[in-house]
């Protein structure tokens, strides 16, 4: 019997704020966090990752133009893409209950960009926000210095940059969230 392959994608979005939004497939979802700084490879570099709302599995192939007055109104590239697994829990589990909850997740990420072992852990600081946490990448091979979203720049699906894209590359309308 094969594993299920659990995907994560990293959405760069320019919306009232540049960030990142980092989301991992949990049970048919996008569970998501959004990273202001955006991710990092230096251990060191610990990025705070704000939880926000989930989204559907299909979001993950979303890049174009996010339309509206809403503060998630911009733009959206797929910087990078991927599968994962996690460390310490069974894919077919139900993952919101038995991984999540658990304030710690840790996870071996296989993207064009981002790879090797990560974690994001659960603040108890409420500084920013209610539900804040932090995403550090573990020491392995695939851990740097230098700054990857300096390198990096460009989506991982279309190959523009985040100033490229039009609403010719699709649009989203912020009211859909209302409803999630």
């Amino acid at each position: 019997m094969s594993k299920k392959k659990l995907s994560f994608v990293v959405q760069q979005h320019d919306a009232t704020h540049m960030h990142w939004d980092f989301r991992l497939e949990m049970d048919g979802v996008l569970v998501s966090w959004a990273i202001p700084k955006g991710p990092s490879l230096n251990p060191a570099n610990k990025r705070l990752a704000i939880r926000v709302v989930d989204h559907e599995f299909s979001y993950k192939d979303f890049e174009g133009v996010i339309t509206g007055d809403d503060y998630g109104a911009g733009k959206v590239i797929i910087w990078d893409s991927g599968y994962y697994e996690p460390a310490g829990a069974d894919p077919a589990a139900d993952l919101h209950r038995s991984w999540l909850a658990d304030g710690k997740l840790e996870f071996t990420l296989y993207g064009e960009k981002l790879k090797g072992q990560w974690a994001l852990i659960k603040t108890k600081s409420k500084q920013y926000v209610e539900d804040s946490w932090l995403l550090i990448k573990k020491k392995d091979e695939f851990a740097a210095e230098e700054d990857i979203l300096k390198k990096e720049r460009k989506s991982v699906v279309s190959g523009k940059s985040i100033e490229e894209i039009t609403e010719e590359d699709g649009t989203l309308s912020s009211d859909s969230w209302d409803e999630e």
